[in-house]
């Protein structure tokens, strides 16, 4: 039988590549644990945590329920994972029980291999004999990943090889992480190699070396980062030795901070991020919010006033309702700014992107220069249609305000030399933000004369 592609050849390209876009609604909370092997874990609720052994007092369990908490909210939250060890104690005395420390590790073919650790209690034991019997236990393993010290009744767990572990514990055993073995940039450098794919970070830690090193990080990589600072300082004017005040006098634009007098347990900065982050880039503002779950601070106006003045944010209470106030960055700009910033730059490079890897060639003519145009202009429209570039508008006098104004070269203006290195330059663009309106004045009288609307005509 004669081959049908004598008479008809179909071939059919897939012109459909995609880069991928940078997740603006994902948040990364970043602490220490040793619950997983992984660098970054992905959880949609708070239960999926419980079930992967974080207790109800770990840092990263309270931040990431707060983050929860919000109505509206993002249906997940990463965890990223700071390197450190563990501290271990006895919760319950078992004259006949089994007592187990698992360590995971990753085998050469990535598999996780388990090693359990365990004594087994036949006695009256004290909580002291029962934890140095682990220690000897793990110690006497030559090939051991950690190394087991006692200090009084806690057990000090540690990494021997500087490998990543994770460690289990049977229920007669309590476990609780300890310090910090790496620095910020270290931890980020790693999760970064694992999972690239968040935007807002957040951190338990609440050392000033720590919020100073995370604010350094995220102002060279194009996140936004919440902290909460608990510190005194913090609402005095005139003194700047406070962390927040660090902050805006490093001009840092990626940074957002909140004075809370329980940032040690609490942590308004998930909840506003979580609240925000439900909505698209543009259509947000992070002042006047409600968050649930998050204690509001009793702040005198003089206070709130100090905390504005260096670019600090507040949850406080009118009446009866608790909302967050300010919505800015360490440097001043407003939080939803950046983060819409952020974004249009993402839209606008993954479009025109899309277009040169898509299209066999876009010619160096009018024509190709307009479909990179086009490309640009349906990131603007977009960002319209969000609420970030305000829509088309006029004035008193019916002049024409425009969102946005696209400034694009002709192809015959363009030298020969710059046409031979296929670089398009002087493509601009002017955008109106649309703002928000966080405050209303309104000025007012009462009169006993008589008000007559004019007539028309």
């Amino acid at each position: 039988m004669a081959n049908i592609e004598r008479i008809v050849n179909v071939q059919i390209s897939l012109n459909t590549t995609g880069i991928s876009r940078e997740g603006f609604s994902t948040g990364l909370i970043v602490g220490e644990h040793t619950h997983t092997l992984e660098r970054v874990t992905t959880y949609r609720s708070i239960d999926e945590m419980t079930s992967a052994g974080f207790s109800g007092n770990d840092p990263l369990y309270l931040a990431a329920q707060d983050y929860f908490s919000q109505t509206p909210k993002p249906r997940e939250v990463k965890i990223g994972r700071r390197l450190c060890g563990n501290e271990i104690n006895v919760a319950q005395i078992l004259p006949a029980g089994t007592y187990t420390i698992t360590v995971l590790t990753r085998a050469a073919d990535s598999s996780t291999v388990a090693t359990p650790y365990t004594f087994v209690n036949n006695g009256s034991t004290d909580a002291t004999a029962i934890l140095t019997e682990l220690a000897n236990t793990i110690s006497a393993d030559a090939n051991a990943d950690i190394t087991a010290t006692i200090d009084e009744t806690t057990l000090k767990i540690s990494a021997r090889t500087g490998e990543t572990y994770a460690l289990q514990v049977t229920d007669n055993l309590n476990m609780a992480q300890g310090s910090s073995t790496e620095t910020i940039a270290a931890t980020m450098n790693a999760i970064l190699e694992e999972d690239d794919d968040f935007y807002g970070i957040m951190l338990t830690s609440r050392k000033q070396e720590d919020i100073l090193a995370m604010a350094a990080w995220a102002e060279a990589h194009t996140k936004l980062f919440g902290t909460a600072i608990a510190e005194d300082a913090a609402k005095i004017k005139g003194d700047y030795s406070d962390t927040g005040s660090l902050l805006m006098m490093n001009n840092y634009y990626r940074t957002f901070w909140f004075y809370h007098a329980t940032a040690d347990s609490d942590y308004p900065e998930c909840a506003l991020m979580a609240r925000c982050f439900s909505i698209l880039p543009g259509g947000e503002t992070w002042a006047n919010k409600k968050l649930s779950g998050v204690i509001a601070d009793d702040l005198s106006e003089t206070s709130a006033q100090a905390i504005f003045g260096k670019n600090g944010n507040t949850f406080e209470k009118f009446r009866n309702v608790t909302i967050s106030q300010n919505g800015k960055v360490a440097a001043g700009e407003w939080i939803d700014v950046i983060r819409f910033r952020d974004w249009l730059q993402e839209e606008a490079q993954t479009r025109i992107f899309d277009a040169l890897v898509n299209n066999n060639k876009i010619p160096y003519t009018d024509a190709g220069i307009a479909i990179i145009e086009a490309h640009l202009r349906a990131a603007l429209e977009l960002g319209q249609k969000r609420g970030g570039i305000a829509p088309t508008e006029y004035d008193s006098s019916g002049n024409k305000n425009l969102g946005f104004v696209i400034e694009v070269p002709l192809a015959s203006d363009i030298s020969a030399g710059q046409k031979a290195s296929r670089i398009l330059e002087d493509v601009e663009f002017t955008a109106r933000l649309a703002g928000a309106i966080h405050v209303v004045e309104i000025r007012g009288s009462l009169t006993y004369e008589n008000l007559f609307a004019e007539t028309e005509g």
